[in-house]
């Protein structure tokens, strides 16, 4: 009795392991081989008739193949078919587009006859991509051949990127935004219309695109690695841009998108310091501390030795002389040899002296509150005025009576 119980058991498991199995795997490859063969004769009936409406809806076939089943062995070939539809269409960049991605993210997935094939279409495309007035006037006329929003939005963004390469921004965005009104789904005519914004000097219009594409479709689009390689080292540029020319405020936002999307990027460092740098040519020295404090607990390490000097800094002009005579020594304790460590040995004696000189003058420094003080900057103020008070109280007796051995201890 009880072997036939666990035998039960057993077939029952085996049963629902295959329900699973057939249900993550065997059936969305079904499901999508159907819907390949679909598009493949929705796609040779437009050939044969110059039909563009029926092309049209061939792609949108292939698309459907790609949202829904992309782990399928269907996705390569959809992505092929979507390149030949284009070429189909003379929307020569977005084939050209599609044949890259092949080539470039599905090596695997490619079989030798496929890859070939892709290569020679790519030379074909390179050679037929003309950005010629003859060519603009081509894609115009193919807007008089459908009133399909998707098509012509689709014509419209190639347009877009011909403008784009001949270096007539303002042309290029006004006709990604004719794009997006056709069809606002439209991947190609946003990250066009960033780029318009980037070439015209509109940095921060150009990353809300960005931020828009992530938040709606970098879970599913072909572009994501590539905007956010893109948008990191951009953002970055735009942020040491903006430091350099004094406009502060506009480097913080920038280097914040880094801070948002790329927290645990190598490049967050850099962006953590040059905040704090912000901040701190900004002569708020407590905002400045909590990002120069912020380097130096993550885990990255190429921008410690910047901000631990800076901290000795911050803390000198803000007329915290203990703490910064702290700080240096820290500096020189860490980087006996590093490449501030002459000058950190300058400073801590500057502040030692002038700690030394408002103790006699019986004007001990007193912390100020600034306005700019936030919990996100992740700093203990609190914690660093107890230990000036801790420090002042080594160099006063109970008598008043200043201990100059101390001071010299600093």
């Amino acid at each position: 009795m009880k072997s036939k119980t666990i035998l039960g058991i057993l077939l029952i498991t085996a049963g629902i392991v295959l329900i699973v199995y057939y249900d993550q795997y065997l059936r969305p490859e079904r499901e999508a081989q159907e819907l390949l063969v679909e598009g493949k004769m929705v796609f040779e009936r437009g050939d044969e008739t110059g039909d563009k409406e029926t092309i049209n809806q061939a792609i949108n076939t292939f698309t459907r193949v790609i949202v829904k089943y992309p782990k399928t062995s269907a996705l390569t070939e959809s992505y092929f078919y979507i390149g030949k539809c284009y070429e189909k269409l003379k929307l020569y960049r977005l084939a050209y587009m599609k044949y890259a991605y092949l080539i470039k993210n599905n090596r695997s997935s490619l079989n030798e006859d496929l890859r070939k094939e892709v290569l020679v279409r790519l030379a074909h495309i390179n050679i037929l991509k003309q950005y010629s007035e003859e060519g603009i006037d081509q894609l115009y006329g193919l807007l008089n051949t459908s009133f399909n929003k998707e098509f012509r939005s689709r014509v419209y963004t190639e347009l877009g990127h011909t403008y784009l390469k001949l270096g007539r921004f303002e042309k290029s965005k006004r006709m990604f935004d004719i794009s997006l009104t056709e069809y606002g789904g439209n991947e190609e005519a946003i990250l066009g219309k960033a780029r318009s914004y980037k070439h015209m000097g509109h940095d921060t219009q150009a990353y809300n695109l960005y931020d828009y594409f992530l938040k709606y479709y970098g879970a599913i689009s072909q572009y994501t690695g590539d905007v956010r390689r893109s948008y990191r080292e951009q953002a970055y540029q735009s942020g040491l841009s903006a430091f350099r020319r004094g406009h502060y405020s506009a480097a913080i936002s920038f280097f914040r998108r880094i801070l948002i999307h790329f927290p645990y990027d190598r490049k967050a460092e850099n962006a953590l310091y040059w905040t704090g740098e912000s901040y701190f040519a900004m002569k708020k020295f407590n905002t400045a501390l909590g990002y120069f404090n912020r380097v130096l607990r993550n885990g990255y390490y190429h921008k410690d030795q910047d901000a631990q000097i800076k901290k000795g800094y911050a803390y000198f002009l803000s007329k915290r002389f203990d703490l910064a005579a702290r700080e240096f020594q820290t500096y020189l304790r860490n980087y006996p040899r590093g490449r501030h460590a002459s000058v950190a040995r300058e400073w801590k004696m500057m502040s030692s002296k002038e700690l030394l000189y408002r103790i006699r003058s019986k004007k001990l420094p007193r912390i100020e509150e600034e306005d700019e003080i936030t919990p996100k900057d992740e700093m203990s103020i609190e914690d660093d005025e107890e230990v000036s008070g801790d420090i002042r109280e080594e160099f006063i007796d109970t008598e008043g009576k200043i201990e100059l051995e101390n001071v010299a201890e600093l």
